[in-house]
């Protein structure tokens, strides 16, 4: 009997042991691969410093500051006649191509008037909303157009970004709205000075601006260290690995594409709030106001694959139908030009991340039509 039980005592620890050496060279040679505990994933590194001064901004948290009239992208062409003003994030920015290849510039060209480019890369709608209100009643047009992509509602609740993907270049914190008592609040930013912005290599700082944020502490990172086989434990270690196999990575445009925040009654609720306080707020400047939602590569192949939009689209547009609120979502555009032109085109309206030159236009024709079918400008 006793011989059994250690023989049995013997398996079982070598099973252990095994299953802790496999581990340990797994993930060993593929922790790039996955996200685990580690404090200076947060911290704002020193000689990153200086950047961090150069983009700091004490309400929005950061911008691009052109030197502009008001920190706008250049105009590549001006026409003198101004029409639209765009806030939004990298996808109305335009990030990956010249000034001359936004959609903003060639909705110039296609209506003969000046398109301006308020967008910055890594905004939540949040920001871009407090970006018009700060603008636009110094620059008014006649049109103003309010654009996301859909996973810029996982940034609306974030309030470091850091939190949100540990590998970004943006060690920024921000302003974020919330609703109380049935209205919106801002919670500012927590660093209103440049000279605080080293406050942001201090855990306890750090851990006090994440009270606020949607994402602090709500996965519980693995430690990379003994007993390895811990670490299959986790349920983010798995999440990321199957994000992977899925051809979904993590990156920084979709740092949790696991993360389905639009099936989600809080942060759902606080985006059709900024939406809906947009289209007010742009009336009463006497604006006719525009919901733009930008496509992303893998919500079109969605929509090739499937035949439907994604339900987080859809979300919005149903919002929007419900509210009369005008919207252009050019998810099913871009399709429907892959359908046309053979699944080989897809590559032609995206480069790394972004919207390509040839998509730009696709978008710049599409609000154009919209701009005429309501005489916002002339046949």
């Amino acid at each position: 009997m006793a011989r059994k039980l250690f023989l049995y005592g013997f398996l079982v620890l070598f099973l252990l042991g095994t299953i802790e050496l496999m581990s340990f060279g797994v993930f060993r040679l593929f922790q790039d691969r996955f996200t685990f505990l580690d404090t200076e994933l947060y911290r704002l590194p020193k000689a990153d410093l200086p950047l961090a001064e150069q983009h700091f901004d004490a309400r929005l948290g950061w911008s691009e500051h052109y030197s502009t009239p008001q920190g706008e992208r250049p105009l590549a062409r001006a026409y003198g006649k101004a029409l639209v003003s765009a806030y939004g994030d990298s996808y109305t920015h335009c990030d990956e191509v010249e000034d001359d290849q936004t959609w903003e510039t060639f909705l110039a060209d296609e209506t003969g008037s000046d398109v301006f480019n308020y967008g910055v890369g890594g905004f939540g709608t949040g920001q871009a909303y407090l970006r018009f209100k700060d603008e636009f009643p110094a620059h008014r047009t006649p049109v103003v157009t309010l654009g996301l992509i859909t996973e810029n509602i996982n940034r609306t609740v974030n309030v470091y970004r850091p939190y949100y993907y540990p590998g970004t270049q943006l060690h920024f914190t921000k302003p974020r709205f919330i609703q109380r008592d049935g209205e919106l609040a801002l919670l500012e930013n927590p660093i209103q000075d440049k000279s605080d912005l080293p406050n942001l290599m201090d855990d306890a700082f750090l851990r006090s601006a994440g009270k606020h944020d949607w994402w602090f502490n709500r996965d519980e990172y693995p430690v990379l260290g003994f007993p390895y086989s811990a670490i299959l434990l986790n349920q983010r270690i798995w999440k990321e690995a199957i994000s992977g196999k899925m051809e979904r990575p993590v990156t920084d445009m979709n740092p949790r594409p696991w993360a389905e925040l639009w099936e989600q009654e809080e942060p759902r609720s606080l985006m059709f709030a900024i939406f809906d306080r947009f289209f007010v707020d742009a009336r009463e400047q006497e604006a006719r106001p525009l919901l733009l939602v930008l496509p992303q590569r893998e919500e079109v192949q969605e929509m090739l694959r499937t035949g439907r939009l994604p339900s987080a689209v859809r979300h919005i547009i149903d919002h929007c139908e419900a509210g009369s609120l005008d919207c252009i979502e050019m998810v099913s555009l871009f399709a429907k030009h892959v359908q046309t032109n053979g699944p080989e085109s897809l590559d032609g309206l995206f480069l790394r991340a972004h919207v390509s030159p040839e998509g730009n236009r696709l978008i710049a024709q599409r609000i154009a039509v919209w701009l005429r079918d309501r005489n916002l400008i002339d046949p």
